[in-house]
Order: structure tokens, then C-alpha cells, then sequence
């Protein structure tokens, strides 16, 4: 028979427990919080890699095509900065009326604003087919075009169309050019003139939605030259002549048919579109949801990661779009960064060196 001295014993005692419970303690304090980052950096990765697909299939779809097309950042509501989803884009083809020949007559005082006359259903189906404000009118095929300002009655068999100079109601900076002293108004002959639209960009098919609460920060995304220079370098796509950014507004990159980036179109919910000539590359801040539309905060990176703008998080992406190529490249943002200009170093090293 055995002793009790001879019986192995089971189980442990309350000072074993408590050190194995303080051990566990521990790591969950040391590991937990950086496994947490690396699934954010995770998700951060992979909605990266299918925003720069998604982008390729929008210049491949241009440069298939042979004519101007490209994407389009729809927000998530008119006062958001936010995008969930993106469209493909086109540029309808340029309307030139319904009858054969369309001709109008011009009408109106020196002006800002004038005015041109049809009648025999020379623009029946315009609003039907899309035709807006802000839409682009030329007249006799010269090269100078106006913005349409007023439209006609729909499917009117008469009426009038209201233009002006571009940029007129925006000071647009690409269309500051345009004044009366330079941009003659069109004579209208006997008999009328012919005319041509130029319809602003429309979605085309179904839209790429991002996952894990992941979108475009429309706040922080824009263009500049590719060089590393001052924040007066760079100019975010939703900022307009005031100097204030614009929430809402869907803003459209497009490509001609070589592939070459050539336009940013912004419409806001009103007033006139802004029409960007492509000076550098175009960056897309891609971020999460709760940190869209926030400035610099030199407390970001603590335990709460929701605050500051999401370009001081290693987990947020710049997505950069080549300007002469259209290829695009991504990195992720630098955290340590105090400026804009400065998140975007790394992005800014890859479109220098050419790599993906």
C-alpha cells in the first residue's frame, strides 16, 4: 500500500495560479494592442491593392475605348468628404441638337450672361439625354467654348439656353483666362449658327465599394508637382477659390484615349463645375471612416486612434496616379509626419524611382 507521501498531487496552488495569471496579464497588455495594428495595417493593405486594380481598369477601359473616360468619387452624402464607392466614368458624346442642321440664334447685351435662341427642335431632347448647368457650348466649331448657365423647358420645341465665360461664377483658376476682353462673344449670321455640348462626365455600370469601413478621404486627396516642396505645392481637389474645402462635391479623374491623365472634373451640388488641368500627379488619401475630414492633431497615435487627420496613420494609404503614364502606385502614409506634404514622402520617393 501506498503512503500519502507516495500520491502525486494535482492541481496548484493560489500562488502558482496568481503568477501564471499576472504572466497572462502581461502579454495580453504587450501583444493585444499591436495585433489590433497589424489588422488595421492588414485591411488598410488590401484595400490599397483593390483600389490601384480598380483605378488600372479604369485606364485600361480608356485606352480600349480610344476617347476620354476615367472614375468618378461619388461621396457618401452632401456634406461628407468621404467616398465608399466609385464609379467608372464616361464623357458623353457631344450633342449637336436633334435636327439636321441644329442652329441657333445668339441673343443678348454685353453681358456676363447671354443667350442662345432655337426654335424647330434644335434642342428637344437635351435635358432628357442629361444637359445640365455647367455644361460646355461652342459655336460654329471655333475653339472657344462658355458654360451653359440656364437651361430650356424640357423636350421645348422653342426656347432659349443661357451661357456665359467659363468660370465666371467660380473664378475657376483654369478658366480665369477666359474675359471679355479676350473671349469674344460669337456673331450670329443670318439663319443661325451651329452649335455643339460638351456634357460633363457620368457613372457608367455598377460601383466598387470598399470593405472594413475603409474610403477615400476627400478632405486630404489631391494634385501637385511630384517633387517634395511646401503644402503651397499641393492643391486639394475640393478646395475652391475661397480657400475653403468643399464637402459633397463628386470629383471625376479622367484619361484620354492614350491613357494619359488630362482632367479633374469637381461638381459640387451647386454653382459651377470646377474643371482641373492635371499639373502632377493626383494622390488619393485612402483612410478610414471616423478619421475623414480631421486636421492635424499632435496627439494622434496614442490609445485612442480616431482622432487626427488619416494621413498621420501608418494604416492609411497614398494611392498616386502617374500624369504622364496613368500608372498607378501605392505606399502607405508616413506617421511621423507634421504636414501633408511630409505624410506623402514615401508615395512621393515611388513615383520618382518608378516603382510599384
Amino acid at each position: 500500500m501506498y503512503s500519502a507521501f507516495h500520491q502525486r498531487r494535482s492541481g496548484m496552488t493560489l500562488i502558482e495560479l496568481l503568477v501564471v495569471i499576472g504572466i497572462i496579464g502581461a502579454l495580453a497588455v504587450a501583444v493585444l494592442p499591436n495585433l489590433g495594428t497589424t489588422v488595421e495595417a492588414r485591411r488598410g493593405r488590401e484595400s490599397a491593392r483593390m483600389l490601384t486594380s480598380f483605378i488600372a481598369k479604369a485606364q485600361a477601359r480608356a485606352i480600349g475605348r480610344r476617347e476620354w473616360s476615367g472614375f468618378m468619387l461619388t461621396p457618401v452624402s452632401a456634406s461628407s468628404y468621404a467616398v465608399a464607392d466609385l464609379f467608372l466614368a464616361d464623357v458623353p458624346p457631344v450633342y449637336r441638337g436633334d435636327t439636321v442642321p441644329a442652329m441657333v440664334t445668339i441673343t443678348g447685351a454685353a453681358s456676363a450672361s447671354r443667350q442662345a435662341v432655337w426654335n424647330d427642335s434644335a434642342l428637344f431632347s437635351f435635358i432628357t439625354i442629361g444637359g445640365t448647368t455647367g455644361d460646355l457650348i461652342r459655336f460654329g466649331g471655333r475653339d472657344r467654348w462658355y458654360e451653359v448657365s440656364g437651361l430650356p423647358p424640357e423636350n421645348a420645341v422653342s426656347g432659349t439656353l443661357s451661357f456665359q465665360l467659363r468660370g465666371h461664377s467660380t473664378g475657376a483658376v483654369e478658366d480665369s483666362g477666359y474675359q471679355p476682353h479676350n473671349t469674344p462673344w460669337p456673331a450670329s449670321p443670318p439663319g443661325g449658327i451651329p452649335f455643339e455640348i460638351l456634357r460633363q462626365p457620368m457613372p457608367a455600370g455598377s460601383p466598387f465599394t470598399f470593405p472594413d469601413a475603409r474610403v477615400v478621404d476627400l478632405y486630404w486627396s489631391g494634385y501637385g508637382p511630384p517633387q517634395v516642396g511646401t503644402t503651397a505645392t499641393y492643391q486639394p481637389f475640393q478646395v475652391g477659390t475661397t480657400g475653403t474645402a468643399t464637402a459633397g462635391a463628386t470629383t471625376s479623374i479622367l484619361y484620354d484615349g492614350t491613357g494619359r491623365l488630362r482632367q479633374i472634373h469637381v461638381r459640387a451640388a451647386s454653382g459651377s463645375p470646377r474643371r482641373l488641368t492635371v499639373t502632377g500627379p493626383v494622390f488619393l488619401l485612402l483612410g478610414r471612416a471616423d478619421r475623414v475630414g480631421q486636421a492635424y492633431d499632435s496627439t494622434a497615435g496614442g490609445a485612442d486612434d480616431s482622432v487626427g487627420a488619416n494621413w498621420q496613420y501608418a494604416d492609411s494609404h497614398w494611392i498616386a496616379i502617374d500624369p504622364f503614364t496613368g500608372a498607378v502606385r501605392s505606399a502607405e502614409c508616413v506617421p511621423t509626419a507634421t504636414t501633408v506634404i511630409e505624410s506623402q514622402q514615401w508615395i512621393r520617393q515611388v513615383l520618382l524611382t518608378g516603382g510599384g
